[in-house]
């Protein structure tokens, strides 16, 4: 069963999320900040990131510049009410996916079944 971790701030965005990826056959694992999901990659097998941009103590785009400089190459998806446009530069390159909130759940799992389907075994 493929692992998720979802790092997002808002409590009812993070439970209906995960209620919504367990439905679709996810172990999902959660976070209420990137440094709480940096602590969760380091100690878990996780198969793919969503993530918030902005969060406190540490936004998505910190947690992904992390976990990148460590070469960790778990794939990652940007959730944000931002536009993508204006993201910061320096998250250029640390996502696969960008999905704008609000999102539908049931094509954020589709997306993430896709990343999962593009992921090298081994």
């Amino acid at each position: 069963m493929a692992r998720i971790l979802v790092v997002e701030d808002e409590a009812m965005l993070l439970m209906l999320a995960s209620i919504a990826l367990e439905d679709h056959g996810y172990e999902v694992l959660t976070a209420a900040n990137g440094r709480k999901g940096l602590e969760i990659v380091r100690h878990e097998r996780i198969d793919v990131i969503v993530t918030d941009f902005m969060m406190p103590e540490m936004d998505g785009i910190a947690m992904l510049t992390a976990l990148r400089a460590e070469g960790c190459p778990i794939p990652a998806i940007m959730t944000t009410a931002i536009p993508r446009n204006q993201l910061p530069t320096a998250g250029q390159g640390l996502f696969d996916l960008y999905v704008g909130k609000p999102y539908n759940e049931d094509l954020l799992a589709g997306s993430i079944g896709e990343m999962l389907e593009r992921a090298p075994t081994g």
